[in-house]
């Protein structure tokens, strides 16, 4: 809690407080005087003696909250025991005004009454002292209960201020890791291609490197674009992947074949961006890079249940090298995914025979239309 809004509180409690007060001695005002006023038995005395204890009250009660503000943060026996002397000073310091004052008001408002005895005197003495350190005791008590409840008050909104941070904190935390995941592929897709391109240049087919160059350029304006811990339509992924492959083509022209499979209305669902690229990536330089013969990739989307499911595979023969599953690109997916979607979010990726399958699986999430369905 910031100063001002400690000051604020102060205020409140302090307003509650003087309310209280009045309304206590108010009532013990008016419960003294209201049943001898209907019985016909009001005496001039009375009156004076009831308004004489009630200012009295008034004057001694801001004393008793000062003392228990005092003590609030001190053990419960202190607290109790500092209450309980204070109420009986307070009734001790009341009967003793009533007595001398009041004797003396009494006296000026009712000069031909009979003057008390000692033992009168005694016992209203002790009557005030034990009937009024009652009424300081349940005036303290109250001020606690009400101190109580704003400490109370107050370490809820820290809580709350606690966790509001802490989410904060946490999401920072996460985009900042989600950002550092996706920006780790841009220099690994980037030493990819340009490497590419190199081979192509040292090879002279400089029509092959400049063309992969501007389509490099376009890829990454796209791409770099893009938010970076957000999510994007299903189809503008793919349109990311139709992207890349562009680039590819140049390189591998009749030897690189292409099968996109993704119902209409799945195109709208909303995806990690740059989360598949890298699976066909993986494909390609695992797969069709290393063939002697011509390679499909194919990519199906797919509803499963409430999950999304995006199959990645190629039919690449490997001459007996094992396929690769553990690279850069593939690590970085898994770990995006857990980030994004804790245990929903997964990547299984399946050596066979011929060729290499890699299934993402992500909650299908349906709040952006697929972009022939805006445009209609």
């Amino acid at each position: 809690m910031n100063a001002s809004s400690s000051r604020a509180a102060d205020r409140a409690t302090i307003r509650q407080a003087v309310w209280l007060t009045v309304a206590i001695w108010g009532m013990d005002v008016v419960f003294n005087i209201l049943p001898r006023a209907l019985g016909g038995t009001m005496k001039p005395t009375t009156v004076v003696s009831v308004l004489l204890i009630a200012a009295t009250g008034l004057v001694l009660s801001p004393v008793v909250y000062r003392m228990v503000t005092w003590l609030r943060r001190r053990p419960a026996a202190a607290r109790y025991a500092s209450l309980l002397a204070a109420a009986f000073l307070g009734g001790a310091v009341t009967a003793i005004v009533d007595l001398t004052l009041g004797g003396v008001l009494r006296g000026l408002v009712a000069p031909d009454a009979k003057p008390p005895t000692p033992n009168d005197l005694l016992f209203r003495g002790v009557s005030n002292l034990f009937a009024y350190a009652w009424m300081f005791g349940l005036v303290g008590a109250l001020y606690m209960m009400t101190l109580a409840h704003r400490a109370l008050i107050e370490h809820e909104r820290q809580l709350a201020d606690a966790r509001t941070a802490t989410a904060q904190a946490e999401a920072a935390a996460t985009e900042a890791r989600l950002a550092a995941l996706r920006y780790q592929l841009n220099p690994h897709f980037l030493f990819n291609t340009l490497n590419a391109v190199s081979s192509a240049v040292i090879t002279r087919r400089n029509d092959e490197a400049e063309s992969m160059l501007e389509k490099l350029a376009e890829f990454l304006r796209v791409t770099l674009a893009a938010d970076p811990e957000g999510l994007i339509p299903l189809e503008d992924e793919l349109a990311t992947i139709q992207a890349y492959l562009e680039i590819e083509s140049v390189r591998f022209r009749d030897r690189l074949g292409v099968d996109f499979s993704c119902p209409d209305e799945l195109r709208g669902a909303l995806a990690p961006s740059f989360i598949l690229q890298p699976l066909i990536e993986n494909a390609i330089k695992h797969g069709v890079s290393r063939a002697s013969g011509p390679v499909t990739v194919r990519l199906e989307v797919a509803r499963d249940g409430d999950d999304l499911v995006v199959l990645v595979e190629d039919d690449a023969e490997r001459s007996g090298e094992p396929a690769k599953g553990a690279g850069v690109g593939l690590k970085n997916i898994r770990q995006r995914l857990e980030v994004l979607y804790g245990p929903r979010g997964v990547l299984q990726t399946t050596a066979r025979e011929r060729g290499f399958l890699a299934l993402v699986r992500m909650p299908l999430i349906r709040s952006v239309k697929p972009r022939a369905a805006r445009a209609a």
